[in-house]
């Protein structure tokens, strides 16, 4: 039986990675901290943060966007085997605990109805940070799909949807960085320039 070869020391320093979201609808902003084991959960205990649009100036999104990728943990361990359910169950309701009671908090916060109703125009800009070797995080913007979910574009086609931003940057800088990442998400609250639309074509004859 084919095993692969193990993984290099480079390698296994590369899949480690902190991970922020920065959300945006037509009414408020969030910032949530992420945690890695398996997939992307949202973090038991990183920061999180929410605040009407008209008052997420650059620099509170980025000093709060910031306090959410450091606090941001990964807990996988490449290339041994997965945590296990007895870890796993646990880890999963707190996350799931906690994330409801943002939401709810948000929920009364903005005057909605439900928390399905406040999510239904969001947008949101991902973040990686490989931490064990780079010092810089990779900002890249999302486009809403089929079932109220988010997906991303492969890099190679769309470098415009990414963006490595420097971890020394002042916060201000970090903030205008998520908002030009922002313009680039395709949903329901940000929409393509006239100048980037198809160009018409009339019919011939």
């Amino acid at each position: 039986m084919f095993r692969p070869p193990p993984l290099t020391p480079e390698q296994i320093k590369a899949q480690y990675r902190k991970s922020a979201d920065f959300c945006r609808t037509p009414k408020f902003v969030a910032i949530i901290s992420k945690e890695i084991w398996r997939g992307s959960y949202f973090s038991r205990t990183g920061w999180c943060a929410h605040a009407l649009v008209e008052e997420a100036t650059p620099l509170w999104l980025g000093e709060n966007f910031r306090k959410a990728l450091l606090s941001s943990e990964y807990f996988n361990k490449p290339g041994a085997k997965e945590l296990g359910l007895e870890n796993i169950i646990p880890m999963e309701k707190a996350s799931n605990t906690r994330r409801l009671a943002f939401f709810e908090e948000m929920r009364q916060a903005y005057g909605f109805k439900t928390i399905d109703t406040m999510w239904r125009k969001d947008d949101i800009v991902a973040s990686d940070w490989h931490y064990r070797i780079d010092d810089f995080m990779t900002l890249y913007a999302s486009r809403r799909a089929g079932g109220g979910g988010h997906v991303g574009w492969p890099r190679v086609k769309f470098p415009q949807k990414f963006l490595d931003v420097p971890l020394s940057v002042a916060d201000e800088e970090l903030g205008q960085a998520l908002l030009k990442i922002m313009d680039q998400c395709e949903g329901y609250n940000v929409k393509r320039p006239v100048s980037a639309r198809p160009v018409s074509k009339k019919p011939k004859g």
